[in-house]
């Protein structure tokens, strides 16, 4: 235990905090959490961790730190997380910070240095985190630079024809004070990296669609006439995401990537809209259900780059909606990042409305040419790689 002017910092303990935990962040976030849930999320995690260094220096591999601030009678005032997954790219740690609403930016610096101290420790060269937006107004779209112009900014679905970001890119500093802690995260050496916004469309079931282009034709992952049509998929995914601008996250690998992308939750293989050049894929819009079944997320619009300004990625979308609202789905909802102007041309001229998000912020822990010293054989793990 850190034992602090304000209290005592310490790890979070399975055994007890489940249900404290999910009463903080249910009050801190936008949905409802539950311990049960939360237990069920840790049962399928490695108990312990596995750090290592690759061979240019760069922290590999997967472990965490969990913190708590306790509070009077068996609460949590605040928790705090720093991880990395063995799909983060190498050299960053993610992390996420929640207060109680209200609580002030400062009492939150015992815990961020907890988690970047165990970063540090790691071997990390950088710190990822996520801020929600605060007090901002919907309806604008961004502008180039990500400023908002006459409606309010857009998520991230990829670089032009490119992609919906819902990827894990790690979350930090949510909770009371946004605007405060924000500004206590920028003096603390921070920057921010992207700016995610939240849009959502009214399904029509009138919509028109409109034909693709010559040569392509439009079917599901369901209805593909593609040799391997997942694989395929796979390759296409690893393609956009790397151009899009509110990607953090490296494509896992295919076992990985399937189990979330095309068998998660909500997924099903008729929702994902596919457009198919001589059983090649070269675009994608995949959908997933939500627990209303009138409303539906779009994940993922992306387009091969050789076959990009042909207008694929508002044919795909407009045909999914079609689908999609023939079958009772009234709502779309999706994300995309701010910057990323002509997915949100596109977005914006399907009718989509712009809420607030998140910004991403980044932390450089070290310079990218200050290589960490290879641990001695055998060595695996790191600071407090076993689950706390």
């Amino acid at each position: 235990m850190t034992h602090l002017a304000n209290g005592v910092i310490r790890p979070f303990w399975p055994a007890t905090d489940y249900p404290a935990l999910a009463a903080l962040l249910s009050s801190a976030g936008p949905e409802q959490v539950t311990a049960a849930e939360l237990r069920a999320q840790d049962e399928v995690m490695p108990p312990v961790g596995s750090l290592a260094t690759d061979p240019d220096g760069l922290l590999i591999g997967h472990g965490r730190i969990r913190l708590v601030d306790p509070g009077p009678s068996g609460g949590l005032l605040a928790f705090a997380t720093a991880w990395r997954a063995p799909w983060t790219p190498p050299g960053d740690v993610a992390s996420l910070v929640v207060g109680t609403p209200g609580r002030a930016a400062e009492l939150l610096l015992p815990l961020l240095d907890g988690i970047e101290d165990w970063a540090h420790g790691a071997g990390a060269r950088r710190l990822l985190g996520e801020l929600p937006d605060h007090g901002e107004s919907a309806g604008a779209a961004p502008d180039a630079d990500g400023a908002d112009v006459h409606r309010t900014s857009g998520g991230s679905e990829g670089d032009g024809e490119g992609r919906d970001s819902t990827a894990d890119s790690g979350r930090s500093a949510r909770g009371g004070g946004h605007a405060g802690l924000l500004d206590l995260l920028i003096a603390r050496g921070h920057r921010i990296d992207a700016h995610i916004r939240t849009a959502t469309a009214r399904l029509e079931p009138r919509t028109l669609a409109p034909p693709p282009p010559l040569g392509i034709d439009l079917r599901t992952l369901a209805t593909s006439g593609a040799p391997q049509p997942a694989r395929q998929l796979h390759r296409l995914y690893r393609e956009t995401s790397s151009d899009n601008p509110g990607f953090a996250d490296a494509v896992p690998g295919f076992e990985r990537w399937h189990a979330e992308a095309l068998s998660g939750q909500g997924c099903r293989p008729d929702w994902v809209f596919t457009a198919e050049a001589a059983g090649r894929i070269v675009g994608v819009t995949a959908v997933r259900e939500t627990a209303d079944p009138r409303v539906c997320h779009i994940d993922f619009t992306g387009v091969l780059r050789s076959w990009r300004g042909r207008g694929l990625a508002r044919t795909l979308k407009l045909h999914a909606a079609r689908h999609l609202a023939s079958r009772g789905v009234r709502t779309a909802c999706t994300e995309v990042e701010a910057s990323n102007i002509p997915m949100i041309a596109v977005n914006s001229a399907l009718g989509y409305e712009w809420g607030p998000g998140h910004r991403r912020l980044v932390k450089l822990l070290r310079p990218a040419g200050n290589r960490r010293p290879q641990p001695p054989s055998g060595r695996r793990g790191g600071p407090n790689a076993v689950r706390p």
